[in-house]
This record gives structure tokens, C-alpha cells and sequence, in this order.
């Protein structure tokens, strides 16, 4: 939302489709494309300054602050609702486990690349996010390879993602249908097609002014937020006044028991981190975000980091009321579904009352993750202003009235449709899923990586970790290496790794792209960069 405040603007012809060289002025007007009203209210007027000192022109209003981008993360989170469709992960492979330890574990495993991406982006405050990041921290003759390379998979990898979370909100909401239909099968062919249309629903709502989907935005996550609460309280309540047993506490935080086909320990309790890794995956969005972002040097590392911790808190609070209100945890695997946390509401509150409350948070879900598409597209227009997609000029175009790429967020629907074909797989929820946390770590690897071997290509920004900046950066790179690796493993040891296949393929395809059509690729304004850079060392403009 924009502050309070008397706003001063300016209109100017601007758009993203055009790389700065020199000034405002030494753009010809004929060149600059349609026009864009920028907010130019204090802070603004620095942040758009970076980026034009970055080598571009700002045509972005900037009309979201840190409580907006902290809602597009719950929305996008939905926690009640993510947890409840994956969690047969913790549950099948590591029992009372899975719901307590292997919840919080991941979570603060992840700690510390959440921590180096909030300094990445305070440092550089662009939608373009990882591939950006990283070709900006590379040695300048590597830099076009490593922008194109990362950017094309960056593409993929959201198509993948947009989904993977397409597929759990279609999932959630065919169980509610189920529950209110007897006999009603839906299979993964009914929830394909319940995943196109949701992401056909989100990109309608993009039609909607970027300032209409903040309040969107606001409102759904805040819903979420609080019915997230509302469920850690009420469902112990009503399932004491129902008469049912609770577990013992030895057993929630101490009884491990793996039901799943693989025997081996050290497989099925990585394996029992998926449903944390995938529901707190998606904290990264405000900074996709950031040139729309007021301050979004302090504001965007703020919405991240505040996000990350209240969907680790909260789902950890919802996992341990669902460990407790099942007794016989034995006796809830044997029942075989695919959804168990689903059978332990409605044995608490009975379907009449459960299935509308969680039918309703479905559809809240639904709408609320349009935000994913949102701040997707921006990622996809800003690689097209860098020039590394065919038509670039029509992706990265900007519409006037909606604040919005929407020709990116066309091209990322039609992708989308396309990587939801494996949903026809038996083991579809397992590889989209994978694949969507597995492209991910690679992407948000990359830039840590070469973070640690920047050294004064690195600029700080206010949100910073001094001394302890690197080691935050290569914790970051070991743990995303880690949950790479055990992603790869299939569900069942009879399963070929499906995921791995597809991820190969889509390496692959990033790879050859570069000897395809890297050769005409501009990559960054290594000027500009350099320009930024030596104004930041000799002023400490950087960490203001």
C-alpha cells in the first residue's frame, strides 16, 4: 500500500524495455515507450536511483511496503492449508517425528540461506532476484554465461513451482469436493485440470491494478493467518470436549517410525523434511517484488525474514496440535490416504462442520496465491529487459493501468500448463513437488555461491551481516546442497526418480539455450555496475 503522506509524481516516458546509457535525458523519447507515472514520495526517489544507477529506468510504481509482501507470503504459504496437503510426508516417513522435529529441523536448517538472501537483495534491490544476483557477483567475463544459464533455468524453474502450488490448491480443494459428495473419486487427471484452471483464475485476477492485489493480498493472508491460530486452539478443544485421547508428549517428541517403503533411516527422514521444505518455500517473493517495494531496501529483506519466521512458528504450532489429537498414529497409517491430517479433522469435528471451514480456507487459498503469478512474471520481464528471451521487448513490457508484465505472466501460464502434464503419473503430487523445491535450492545456490568469492564486487546493503555474512552464505550452500541431493530419491525405492529425470532435462535445456542464442545476449550494464560499485566504496552509499 502506499505510505500516508502528501506523494509528489512525475510522469515520464519509461519502460523496462529499454537499457539505460547515461542519463534520463539521453534516452530518445521515441524509444522510451509508453507512459509510466512513478511515485517519486522520499525514499522512493533513492530507491528508483538505484536502479537507473544499475543501468535502467524504473516504470514500476512502487505501492507495496513490508506488511504487503509479508501478506503475499502467507497468502502464498497458506500454512493450514499447505500442511494438510503434504502431510503424508512427515507422517508416513517418520511418524510422531515427522510432525514434531521433522517440522522445526528443516526450518532452521533453512535459517541461514533465508538470512543471506535478505542481504542479497537489501544489496540489490531488483525484480530480476537470483539470476541477477548472481551474474552481478561473478567475475565480469563470466557473467553473460552465468546470467543466461541461470536465468533460463530460473524460467523453467518457475514454471515448475507456479505448478507445483497449482496442484496443491487444486488437491485441497478436490478433498473438501470429496468430503461433501459420497462416492465421488477425483483423480489426478480431475486435479490436472482443477490445477489449469486455478492458474487461469490467477492470471484473471492480474487484470486487477497492482494496488487492488496488495489489498487482495493483505486481506486473504491475514485471513489465513488467523484461521491458521484459530485451528492450533480449536482443534485440541474440540477434540476434548469430543472425549477422544491425545498422545503422550514422549510420544510426539520422541517415538520415530518410519511406514514408508524405503527401510533405511537415512533416507526416510530427509524424505520426512519435504512437506516443511515445500510449505516454506515461496519467503522469497517480496524480493521479486522489490522495484514496486517503498524502501525496498529495508522493507523487502523485513517482509522475507518475518514471513519465513511466522510460517515456521505457526506451522510448527499446527503439526504439533495435529500430533497430539492423533492417538493411535499406527491405526491412521493403516487407513492408507492420501491426505491423513484431512481424516483427523474430520474425526475431531465431524465432516458437517470441518469440510466448509477448510472449503472456505481452499478458496482463500486459491485466490490468495495469484500473488504467486504476480511476483513470478516480474522475474520473467526482468530477463526479458536484460534481452535473454525471444520477443524480450513484448515480455518485459509493463502495462500502464495494472502495473503489471502481462504478456510474462501469459507466457509463464502456457509453461505452467505444460509442466502440469506429469500430474497424469501416479507419483504426480511427489514429482511436481520435487520439482518445484529441487529447482529452488539450485537457483538461490548459485548467487551464495559466488557470494563467497565476490570479494569487493560485493556491496552491503542496510540489511547486512557483517562478520558473519559469509559464513551465513556457505551454511546456506551446504544445507541446499543437502536437501538437493535427498530430493532427488523417488518415494519408494521401485520408483525411478522421476524428478531427477525432468530436472536434468530442464538443466539441460538452460545449458544448450546459451549456445543457441547466447551470443547475442547483452547481459548487465557492466558500466553502470561498476559505476555503482565505485559510488558505494568511496561514499558507503551501499549500507545507508
Amino acid at each position: 500500500m502506499a505510505s500516508a503522506g502528501t506523494n509528489t509524481t512525475s510522469s515520464y516516458k519509461a519502460e523496462p524495455s529499454i537499457r539505460k546509457h547515461g542519463s534520463v535525458n539521453d534516452v530518445p523519447t521515441e524509444e522510451l515507450g509508453q507512459s509510466v507515472t512513478i511515485d517519486t514520495n522520499g525514499q522512493d526517489l533513492i530507491e528508483n536511483g538505484t536502479i537507473t544507477a544499475l543501468g535502467y529506468q524504473p516504470a514500476y510504481r512502487r505501492v507495496l511496503g513490508a506488511f504487503a509482501g509479508f501478506c503475499v507470503v502467507l497468502s502464498l504459504t497458506s500454512p493450514l492449508g499447505a500442511i494438510l496437503v503434504s502431510g503424508h510426508y512427515p507422517i508416513y516417513y517418520a511418524g510422531y517425528w515427522g510432525l514434531s522435529w521433522g517440522w522445526i529441523l528443516p526450518n532452521l536448517m533453512m535459517l541461514p540461506q533465508v538470512l543471506a538472501i535478505c542481504e542479497l537483495c537489501s544489496s540489490m534491490p531488483v525484480n530480476a532476484g537470483s539470476y541477477w544476483w548472481a551474474a552481478a557477483l561473478a567475475p565480469a567475463r563470466f557473467s553473460r554465461p552465468v546470467a543466461f544459464i541461470t536465468g533460463w533455468f530460473n524460467i523453467l524453474a518457475l514454471s515448475t513451482a507456479l505448478a507445483a502450488f497449482s496442484f496443491a490448491v487444486a488437491s485441497g480443494l478436490a478433498q473438501n469436493i470429496m468430503t461433501f459428495t459420497d462416492g465421488l473419486v477425483l483423480g489426478n487427471a480431475h486435479i490436472m485440470g482443477f490445477a489449469m484452471a486455478t492458474i487461469t483464475i490467477w492470471a484473471v485476477l492480474m487484470l486487477l491494478r497492482l494496488e487492488n492485489v496488495s489489498i487482495l493480498m493483505m486481506v486473504t493472508g491475514t485471513f489465513l493467518a488467523v484461521s491458521s491460530v484459530a485451528v492450533i486452539i480449536a482443534l485440541p478443544v474440540v477434540h476434548s470436549q469430543a472425549g477422544l485421547p491425545f498422545a503422550a508428549a514422549r510420544d510426539v517428541f520422541g517415538s520415530y517410525k518410519n511406514y514408508s517403503p524405503w527401510s533405511e533411516a537415512g533416507i526416510a527422514v530427509p524424505i520426512s523434511f519435504y512437506g516443511a521444505l515445500f510449505v516454506n518455500s515461496v519467503w522469497t517473493a517480496p524480493a521479486y517484488v522489490a522495484e514496486e517495494t517503498h524502501n525496498a531496501r529495508v522493507e523487502t529483506p523485513r517482509a522475507m525474514l518475518n514471513s519465513y519466521i511466522v510460517t515456521a512458528v505457526v506451522g510448527w504450532g499446527i503439526c504439533l496440535a495435529f500430533a497430539f489429537c492423533i492417538s493411535d498414529m499406527d491405526t491412521l497409517v493403516r487407513t492408507n490416504i492420501d491426505f491423513p491430517l484431512f481424516e483427523v479433522v474430520f474425526r475431531a469435528w465431524g465432516k458437517s462442520t470441518a469440510a466448509p471451514f477448510l472449503l472456505i480456507g481452499a478458496i482463500f487459498s486459491l485466490v490468495g496465491s495469484s500473488g504467486m503469478l504476480l511476483t513470478y512474471a516480474t522475474q520473467v520481464a526482468a530477463f526479458a529487459r536484460d534481452e535473454g528471451l525471444p520477443y524480450s521487448k513484448e515480455l518485459c513490457s509493463i502495462h500502464e493501468r495494472t502495473n503489471m508484465p502481462l504478456n510474462a505472466v501469459a507466457l509463464l501460464v502456457g509453461l505452467s500448463y505444460l509442466f502440469l502434464l506429469p500430474a497424469l503419473s501416479t507419483n504426480a503430487s511427489d514429482i511436481i513437488y520435487a520439482m518445484a523445491t529441487m529447482c529452488s535450492m539450485i537457483i538461490l545456490c548459485i548467487p551464495l555461491l559466488l557470494r563467497l568469492f565476490a570479494g569487493d564486487r560485493w556491496i552491503p546493503g542496510p540489511f547486512n551481516l557483517g562478520r558473519w555474512s559469509k559464513p551465513a552464505h556457505f551454511l546456506g550452500v551446504l544445507f541446499s546442497l543437502f536437501f538437493f541431493i535427498t530430493r532427488c530419491f523417488p518415494p519408494d525405492p521401485e520408483t525411478p526418480p522421476a524428478q531427477a529425470i525432468v530436472l536434468v532435462a530442464v538443466v539441460t535445456v538452460a545449458i544448450g539455450s546459451w549456445f543457441i542464442r547466447g551470443k547475442n545476449f547483452k547481459g548487465l550494464d557492466l558500466g553502470a555496475l561498476e559505476a555503482w560499485r565505485y559510488a558505494a566504496h568511496h561514499t558507503g552509499a551501499g549500507s545507508d
